[in-house]
């Protein structure tokens, strides 16, 4: 079964020719289509750099009016359609649903990842009989003191980081 994944959205428009500023994975230099949220699959004709900016143009879409009405939403790739990573390196959907433990306990699963700029942050789902078991925390996606394993995601038990 084919997944969807988010890799971004859709910026404001580039150019008077349908180019579209792209905020998110740099994966979309890899791809041959994208599914547009709202508006199906659409081929990719070119990508590139405009400064710190990718730039994306879409098949049938040529005219700033036609980028301005594409602005803001988000953009997904088929995961079989991702390239593959390099050793140690992964996509932050194959993080979504990982066991998060700290030592030996479980603390709870990974529901999402934010993006801050400065570093990514895991949102861990807490588990457990008591409420505050199940709250919800930040865990800062940075090494050395969390691993991210094919099965689970190691957190050290660094003083301060869950209180």
């Amino acid at each position: 079964m084919s997944r969807l994944v988010e890799i971004g959205r859709l910026g404001s428009p580039y150019a008077l020719a349908g180019g579209l500023k792209f905020r998110g994975e740099e994966v979309l230099l890899h791809l041959e289509r994208v599914y547009i949220e709202g508006q199906g699959f659409r081929a990719i004709q070119d990508v590139f750099r405009a400064g710190s900016d990718l730039v994306v143009q879409l098949v049938g879409v040529t005219s700033r009016e036609m980028a301005e009405a594409l602005v803001g939403l988000r953009v997904y790739a088929l995961a079989e359609e991702l390239p593959p990573l390099e050793e140690g390196r992964f996509y932050y959907f194959h993080l979504i649903g990982l066991p998060v433990y700290v030592g030996e306990r479980l603390l709870g699963r990974v529901v999402d990842v934010l993006d801050t700029g400065a570093q990514d942050v895991l949102i861990v789902e807490g588990e457990g009989p008591r409420l505050r078991d199940r709250a919800q925390r930040l865990i800062p996606l940075q090494a050395p003191y969390v691993q991210v394993e094919a099965e689970a995601v190691r957190v050290e038990p660094i003083e301060g980081l869950l209180d």
